[in-house]
């Protein structure tokens, strides 16, 4: 199934749910997303993970180096939902306490009421690279989809 995320900005970060497989052939590429979220919206993530269907180790090392490059820039990542798949493979390799799991229903609720309310979502596809290539900050990409990983922002 195709990683999907939608990105909604926030104080010094951003709101991210995601869908999909996070596995070996985008795990990468959702590393280099996370990254350009961290780039654009602040440091500090709150992520929703309830949708992701099946995540690897490659997905879960994504992970842990999101963790640690938000870190690095006085920032976080807490998981605010997760599925059976990514509970799972987090408690297996013993790094629950990595992810700061934080209850934040106030401030979810007001953000999901503005999307609710008609705020429209803007699409963005990655695409392939060449090998070697290391992405820049984010763009909208006018170019036909290379990649099966599609994301959307808030405006």
């Amino acid at each position: 199934m195709a990683l999907t995320l939608h990105v909604c900005p926030r104080d010094r970060g951003a709101v991210v749910w995601a869908s999909g497989d996070v596995d070996t052939n985008v795990a990468e590429t959702f590393q280099d997303m996370m990254l350009s979220v961290m780039r654009r919206q602040g440091p500090s993530l709150l992520l929703d993970l309830s949708g992701v269907s099946f995540m690897d180790c490659a997905g879960l090392r994504a992970l842990l180096l999101t963790q640690r490059r938000a870190g690095m820039r006085g920032g976080s990542v807490s998981l605010i939902a997760e599925s059976p798949a990514v509970r799972r493979i987090i408690d297996l390799l013993g790094v629950r306490d990595v992810f700061p799991v934080r209850e934040r229903l106030s401030e979810l609720s007001a953000i999901l009421l503005s999307l609710l309310s008609g705020a429209e979502l803007q699409h963005y596809q990655s695409v392939g690279r060449p090998a070697g290539f290391r992405p820049g900050p984010l763009r909208g990409v006018a170019s036909p989809p290379q990649s099966s990983t599609s994301w959307w922002a808030c405006p």
